[in-house]
Formats: structure tokens, sequence, C-alpha cells
């Protein structure tokens, strides 16, 4: 058949005229081609149609999440400058918390220096908002632990209360415990 075509054009091409082509009459031999070309032209619309589709439908699900995504993103901006700016009462929690955090090394060092080997310090409780040791001692005796106290009332800047003291009778040495609050001046 093509090889028909072809001498058809040569012979068309050495007379000096067209080949005669009737498209109102088609061949019989054509008509089977001319269908099968149309019905792959058909599925390969009918595919490209569906793909399309297909990725319009994801091209939508896609922006809807970009849409969330940038929602939750403004969202997440604006809880971060919330967090940011502290409110009148934030900034005193702040602050607060800052003294707090300050270890009072001064009298933790005065008590340092007055600590002597009659002297056994128990308990030291630091506040460090207020600024005070509380301290728990034990002593052989009183005047040990006086004189304890006395060498910390010695220190520059130190105040000392003594605030109780009695004999520790359930222990066989019988020392004195003694609580002092310890602040600076």
């Amino acid at each position: 058949m093509i090889t028909r075509l072809t001498a058809r054009l040569a012979r068309a091409r050495q007379q000096g005229y067209a080949p005669h082509v009737d498209f109102q009459r088609a061949s019989a031999t054509h008509r089977p081609l001319v269908a099968a070309l149309w019905l792959v032209a058909t599925l390969l619309i009918i595919q490209a149609w569906q793909q399309w589709d297909a990725m319009a439908q994801q091209q939508q699900q896609t922006d809807a999440l970009e849409q969330r995504f940038t929602q939750l993103t403004r969202r997440q901006e604006q809880l971060i400058q919330a967090a940011i700016r502290l409110s009148p009462r934030q900034k005193q929690q702040v602050a607060a918390f800052t003294q707090q955090s300050s270890t009072p090394f001064a009298l933790m060092n005065a008590v340092a220096r007055a600590w002597s080997g009659e002297v056994a310090l128990t308990r030291v409780e630091v506040n460090t908002q207020a600024q005070l040791l509380h301290l728990d001692l034990e002593a052989k005796g009183l005047g040990d632990a006086f004189r304890f106290v006395e060498r910390l009332k010695a220190q520059p800047g130190v105040q000392v209360n003594l605030q109780q003291s009695a004999r520790k009778t359930t222990d066989p040495q019988h020392p004195v415990q003694v609580k002092l609050s310890v602040g600076a001046r």
C-alpha cells in the first residue's frame, strides 16, 4: 500500500500534476486505519484529560495545605512575638527570679572565714531573695558557738541574729545546737 502511494506520487511529480486525493470517498482499505487512528486519538485525549484533572485536584490540595501552613506560620510568629513581650507582672517575676538566682557569695565567704574546728555546720539554707543565710550548727559548748558568732559579727557588712540555742540531750556528747540568721548590713 505504501509502495503504491509512493509510486503514484513519483508519477505525479514526473507528469507535473498533483495526485488525486478524494476526502469524501474513502477507500475500503483506509477505513480501518482511519478508525484505529481516531480511536487512539480519542483514548489519548481522554487519558490527557484524566491526568490534567488529577493534577488540578492535586494542585487544589497543595494550595489548601499551603494556606494552612501559612496560617500556622503566622500564628506561631504571633505567639513568639507575644512571648517576647513581657507584661509588667512578668517583668517583676523575671527580676525576682534573677535576684533569687544570685548567690550571696559574700555572706558565704564570711561564714567560711569565721568557721573553726569547734563548730559543725549541720544545715545551711540560702535565701537568695532576702540575701540571708540560715545556719544550724553544733558546738561542744555554748562558748564555742558564741565565739563563732563573734567572728561572724566581726566581718564587715555582716549582720548575725541568734535565733535559738539548746542542748542536744539525745546525743551522748550533749552538744549545743544553735540556729543563726546571717544577712548583709
